[in-house]
């Protein structure tokens, strides 16, 4: 009990010393990239320094000899355990491999396409004759080749990872439509795009993002319909990328966000196959990322970012009045607080005298300032918003209700503030709940408060300024070239309004801002 108190000798000091200054950088040993060699010792080598195989105990390597009348040639196979599907390898290219008997000059082949052609069972390969190539295609679940007195190696594509399967989707689920979503096998998502489009002319454009993790992409667009300045202008942006390491979707977004700055979303992101087949038809392009189950529509503007993919597959009637709802849920999500403040603050004229009456007799013995009442809700909103989607499953919903009615009730009770800004906290909340792209969801919770200031110290004419310096810059905001509130700004068509919210049953088409190229076509 009392070892504390014994005498304990002093530790001998690391010479260890870890410093921060600008020349105190870590340099890894460069490996270089270097080409599969004929000697097939120089070739593992190299593997073995590139991978780390002294360490890494999920990276496999399989020896065999390639027997034949007058020799053997030795060779290696190089897979990720867990990534590779051991059963093709072992069936269609070890297996045949062995068994194989070759002649004299067979064994003398330089060239690995001789041995893949004549051996191996195995559909999809890539040859290649650098060996961190080969070594990249191995982290993405594909096996290696190397065979002695070969310059060149061969990868084939033997991926089965595990992975989700086809779920509907989790943030833009529809009533009536499709109920397919995007998982996170790049491979898997470029399969439902092109089965929903079902043309020979859908190009599928392999990138690779990171200059560590090689991260694979597919840049999907349909080729006579997409403009090819439009395309052209993606393209720069996307070899403009610059990283070690691209994970999500969303890391890709937000380098090509013209101005990361402003709240509003600028491109618009979607797990919904049949959203990016529509995308695609219009002439727009879709880029998929592996390992993300959300593809990014290139470009996109403000109407994009507000409709949502059960526009099309109700009656027009139907339609058109949740169109008008969402509408109404925006200018109520982002206006509210700040309008109730400005009225009751500076522009009491304005209300109704029983109204005002009624106002002043809920306010009665509150201490706080309108101000203050509406932020301390505000943030109370947010907290129990943020902490429902934390806890997981039926507790977060249980908190979220139970929540909101216990602490709404317990401040009205306790004085701490009115009950007319317990509704309209409530009435913004739901109203942010029913504009169907999260992040521009997310921008109007952050919007409001600049509202809420603004109505609360300078009244109306506060709110009008802050609203036209947020149209000036969105209305300054492009995404590929194409302006973000097309076609209201520039007007693209004749009544834009009445075009946005009725014609919701149109055939998917380009629309004419974006100068399809057989669109061009049809009208010389």
């Amino acid at each position: 009990m009392l070892k504390f108190l014994k005498y304990n000798p002093p530790r001998q000091s690391s010479d260890f010393d870890l410093t921060f200054g600008e020349n105190c950088a870590y340099v890894s040993e460069q490996t270089g990239d270097s080409c599969v060699d004929a000697d097939i010792d120089a070739s593992f080598e190299a593997v073995r320094r590139i991978l780390h195989t002294d360490v890494n105990g999920d990276i496999k390597i399989r020896w065999f000899n390639l027997a034949g009348t007058n020799g053997k040639k030795r060779g290696f196979l190089v897979w990720v355990d867990g990534l590779a599907n051991s059963g093709m390898l072992n069936d269609f290219i070890l297996r045949p491999l062995m068994s194989a008997e070759c002649s004299k000059d067979a064994l003398q082949q330089s060239d690995i396409s001789f041995y893949v052609e004549n051996i191996i069972h195995q559909g999809a390969i890539a040859y290649q004759t650098s060996i961190a190539e080969l070594v990249g295609s191995i982290n993405t679940g594909n096996a290696a080749l190397f065979l002695d007195g070969c310059t060149n190696g061969v990868s084939f594509d033997i991926k089965t990872w595990e992975h989700r399967g086809i779920d509907s989707p989790v943030n833009e689920a529809v009533v009536q439509g499709p109920h397919e979503g995007f998982n996170e096998v790049l491979r898997c998502n470029t399969a439902l795009i092109r089965k929903s489009v079902n043309s020979s002319d859908l190009v599928m454009e392999t990138y690779f993002f990171g200059t560590q993790s090689k991260t694979p992409a597919s840049l999907a667009y349909i080729e006579g319909t997409i403009n090819p300045s439009l395309l052209s202008e993606i393209k720069k942006a996307l070899s403009g990328i610059e990283a070690q390491y691209v994970l999500s979707a969303f890391d890709i977004e937000k380098m090509l966000e013209e101005r990361s700055f402003l709240p509003m979303p600028q491109i618009l992101a979607t797990e919904r196959p049949d959203k990016v087949s529509r995308a695609l038809i219009e002439g727009r392009a879709a880029l998929a990322l592996n390992g993300s189950s959300q593809v990014l529509i290139l470009p996109s503007n403000i109407t994009d970012i507000i409709a949502s993919p059960e526009d099309s597959y109700l009656r027009r009637p139907y339609s058109v009045f949740i169109k008008l709802i969402r509408i109404l849920a925006v200018v109520l999500s982002l206006l509210t607080p700040g309008i109730y403040l400005a009225m009751t603050s500076f522009h009491t004229e304005a209300i109704l005298t029983d109204m005002l009456i009624s106002l002043a007799a809920a306010r009665g013995g509150v201490p706080f300032s309108p101000l203050t009442e509406v932020i301390i809700m505000e943030l109370a909103f947010e907290l129990i918003k943020e902490a429902g989607v934390r806890i997981p499953g039926a507790i977060g919903s249980s908190l979220g209700i139970v929540g909101g009615l216990i602490l709404g009730q317990s401040a009205v009770s306790a004085g701490i503030v009115s009950p007319i800004v317990i509704i309209i906290v409530s009435v913004c909340g739901i109203a942010s709940f029913a504009i169907p792209s999260y992040s521009l969801s997310f921008s109007f919770r952050i919007m409001r408060f600049a509202y809420i200031f603004a109505g609360a110290l300078w009244g109306i004419v506060g709110i009008l300024s802050l609203l036209c310096i947020h149209l000036a810059l969105i209305l300054g905001t492009k995404s590929f070239g194409v302006p973000a509130c097309v076609p209201f700004s520039p007007v693209t068509s004749r009544h834009p309004i009445m075009h946005a919210v009725l014609d919701t049953h149109h055939l998917a088409k380009p629309p004419s801002y974006l100068k399809a190229t057989h669109e061009r076509n049809e009208k010389a």
